[in-house]
Formats: C-alpha cells, structure tokens, sequence
C-alpha cells in the first residue's frame, strides 16, 4: 500500500517546545520521510516561534492556541470557516444546550463515574454542530453561561464549595478547552495523540463520526501530571476538582478511542489497566535514540564531574538536583555540577538561581542554559542525574547510557525500566539519597566507568532510533490498511 497520511497530535510541546516529547515526535517525523505528516498542536498562545525546523514530509501545521486571543477569527478566519456561520437561538437552544448538558454531565460524574462513550458523542454532535454555527457566539451567549452555571450550581456538593464567580471562571475555562471542537480536522489514514489531553478531542471525533483509527503514545501520565500542575498554580478546591474530572474523562475518551496505546514504559500500562483498557490494545514502544550520535567519547574531565540534561521547570525539580549538589561536596570537595537546558519560566529558573547562592554552590553548580549538543553534555561528565518528580521514558537517561555514562536518577514512571542494574535510582524529592549514590559512583570511577560501557551495551540492545522507527512504521502501515468502514 501507498504511505499512510498522520495527523500528529501535540499539546505544548511539538513544534514550538523543546523536551521530551517534542524529541520523540521530531524523531518520527524525520525518521519516515516516506510518510506524509500533519501536525496539528495544541499551544498556550499564538505567539510561540518554531523550536524545530520541520522536514518535508511535514505537509501542514495547524496550531490551535488556546489564550491570546479573544474570538478565534483574530488567529486564523480560514480554519474556523471563513465567512460567519449561524447564529440561531433555536439551534442553541434544540440543540447546543442538551449536548452541552452530557459534556457537562460527565465533567462533575468524577473519575468513576464517566462515560466514554458519552463524552465521545457529545464531543462528535458539538463539531458538526459548530461546522454549521458560530462558536463564538454560542459559547458566549446568556443562554449558554444560564446553562452552565445551572449545572455547576445544582448539585448540592458543588453548590457547597463553589462560589459564583468559581462558576463563571470555569465556563471560561470551557470556552477555551473546548476550541478544538470550532476548528476543521485534517483529514488522515491515522491519528496519532501524543498525550490524553485536549489536543485528542480532534482523534476521539474522528473516531466517532467516521471510524477512523487512533494511536495514542502515552509519554507521562497526563492526568497526574494536571493535577499536580492545578495544585501549583493555587486554583480553587472546586475548579480543581472539576478539571481533574474533565482531564480524567478526556483520558479515559481517549483511551476507549484508540486501536492501540502504545505507553513508552510498562510503568504507564498501570494507568491504563486502572481505565479498563484490554490488554491486547496496549503494545509499549520504548524510546530510541541515534546510536552514533550518542556514542561513547572516551571522555575523562579532570575533575568530578556530574552532567544533568533537563528542562528547567517543575516537573524536573531542579531544586532537589541543586541540593544533592551540597551533599556530594561534602564528599568531594571539587565536584562540579553542570545542569544544561531551556528554562521556559523565568520565575523558576529565577528561584533556582537563588538557591545556588543560598546554599552556597555557587562555585559549584553551574546552570548552563541550552544546549545544540547534549551527546558533548554527556560526554563531559563521571556521572549523570536527573531529580524529576514526574516522567514517562525520558531520553536525557537513555541519551546518557547511550554516551556511557552511569545514570542516578528519581525512580518515577520507567526510570527504573531504562536504568536497569547500570546505575541507581532514588526516591524523589530526597536530595540526600541522589547525593549519597552520586558520590559513591564518583568516589569509584573505574566502577563508574565500568557501569557506563555496560550501559551503553544495554541501550544498545533495547533503546536504538531504528528499532522505534520500525515499531511505529508498523503500526501506522498496519492501522491504515486495516482502516474500519462506517455504519452507513
């Protein structure tokens, strides 16, 4: 058969972000220059730049902001239809106020409680809906706000905890989440979500109206990960509570959606287990990374010295990794700590700069910014680390054992699963347990060196760029060939 058509679909990383997931995507994209790619990516705000530079085969972006913007035609009239579309208060009230009650309805149910299958075809009725009507206006409109307040308001939990104006602030947050359903789908043999989020409403619709098949990568875990980050920003009880359920029912949508869920770890397949999806959908593709890129350069600094390839936020906890700083000097006084990597919040990186200079580091960790060349990062290190308190399978460890070099690292999502026996894992958010197994490696080179070459060996065997090549041309081969034909 010709080569399948792929709508890649991203939410905060790809094109516009480096990291993670925006590496693996990158990775596919290239790797297949035979496969024509849309990428349709859910951002923040219309603002980004280009973090990568997209290969031929890439025959369309479609960016979908979700902020800075107050109607959708000030970002791009051509995909929300061009020319006005209705405005009919019998339309909105036959029809958008009921489907918006059963979007609604499995948004307060809670995790338990949801219905895929619900939230699916509420989500398919209200994209046809707003092929034919005005977004805009309909989400906007007094009967609309009535609607949803009434429903936030009439269950006497909610009614308790939530405040008018909690109320209000969510149906905005609707109006924002909800964009995906106003903009025209590209049409492809699969589509691929790279997380359960808000950027798989386009695959769960598709799949609805006209059976086409999905494939979701599961990187991290999406609804932990929200959680955390709802908890961060200091919302209200009852906002996060009803956005988690939101994001526990999309996941779950998604999950019910999908031909096959390809998680980058066996430690993610819990999550799905826990969602009731059947073990043979689920088929882990790990991470791979370019062999002779990341290779082993024989490098030997002439002092010890501890490399961390990161990005700079949250998630990374790059506080803890400063800190384990101060204990492995305690040991070694001439220890150097190089943490390389982007810093996309300026208040973040502002509050781990400070820590260097409270803990008195600063001659000892240094806070390199990007880097064009993470192989040379690596490669200049005894040891490398990583502090994450939240992961999927991340490529800095399995760069880092491609380039030889032992890793000790938090044991969240598959850490573990990509350093094996060839360096250590700890627990996360204890500065102390990172330090002492850092120190101990760089107290013991020819150890350290001798668990580097092992690892390399071992991420040789199960962790190249052409096996997860291989893995994912399958899929996408076998899933469009096998494409289902809708009822008519």
């Amino acid at each position: 058969m010709s080569a399948p058509k792929i709508c890649l679909l991203t939410e905060g990383t790809y094109p516009f972000v480096r990291g993670g997931v925006s590496t693996w995507c990158h990775d596919l994209v290239v790797g297949m220059p035979e496969v024509e790619f849309v990428v349709y990516a859910v951002v923040a705000n219309p603002t980004g730049a280009l973090e990568y530079a997209l290969p031929p085969n890439v025959t369309q972006l479609l960016t979908i902001p979700l902020w800075g913007h107050e109607r959708l035609a000030e970002y791009n009239a051509r995909e929300v239809g061009g020319a006005r579309r209705a405005r009919s208060l019998s339309a909105l009230k036959d029809r958008f106020i009921p489907l918006l009650n059963v979007l609604l309805d499995q948004i307060v149910r809670g995790i338990e409680y949801a219905k895929p299958e619900d939230l699916a075809y509420a989500f398919g009725e209200l994209y046809l809906h707003f092929r034919e009507h005005d977004y805009d206006w309909t989400m906007r409109h007094e009967q609309t706000w009535d609607a949803a307040m009434r429903f936030f308001t009439r269950e006497t939990w909610h009614s308790r905890f939530m405040t008018s104006l909690e109320a209000i602030e969510l149906v905005r947050s609707l109006y924002r989440y909800l964009i995906p359903l106003a903009i025209e789908i590209p049409r492809a043999d699969v589509y691929h979500s790279s997380v359960a989020g808000l950027c798989s409403i386009p695959a769960i619709v598709t799949h609805y109206l006209d059976g086409a098949p999905v494939m979701l990568t599961e990187h991290g875990v999406y609804l932990r990960e929200r959680i955390l980050a709802l908890a961060r920003a200091g919302f209200p009880f009852s906002d996060r509570i009803v956005k988690k359920n939101l994001f526990s029912a999309l996941a779950r949508a998604t999950y019910a959606s999908c031909a096959i869920i390809a998680p980058v770890c066996a430690y993610n397949v819990t999550w799905e287990r826990y969602y009731g999806v059947p073990e043979d959908r689920v088929h882990v593709i790990y991470n791979g990374v370019d062999a002779a890129l990341f290779n082993d350069r024989e490098i030997d600094p002439p002092v010890p010295t501890v490399a961390a390839v990161l990005r700079i936020d949250p998630l990374k906890d790059v506080p803890t990794m400063i800190a384990s700083a101060g204990v492995v000097r305690r040991l070694i006084p001439n220890v150097q700590y190089k943490i390389w990597g982007p810093a996309p919040d300026a208040d973040y990186l502002a509050v781990c700069d400070r820590l260097i200079d409270e803990l008195g580091l600063r001659e000892t960790v240094h806070l390199m910014g990007p880097t064009s060349d993470p192989a040379a990062a690596y490669g200049d290190a005894h040891v490398c680390a990583l502090s994450s308190i939240s992961e999927g399978f991340p490529y800095s460890v399995i760069e880092a054992m491609m380039c030889a070099k032992p890793v000790v690292a938090t044991d969240v999502g598959g850490v573990r699963e990509a350093v094996s026996r060839y360096g250590a894992v700890v627990p996360p958010k204890r500065p102390d347990r990172l330090g002492d197994e850092i120190a101990s490696l760089l107290a013991q080179p020819e150890k350290a060196r001798a668990l580097g070459k092992e690892a390399r060996a071992f991420a040789l065997a199960n962790f190249t760029q052409a096996d997860f090549l291989a893995h994912y041309r399958k899929r996408y081969y076998d899933l469009a060939s096998n494409r289902s034909v809708p009822a008519a």
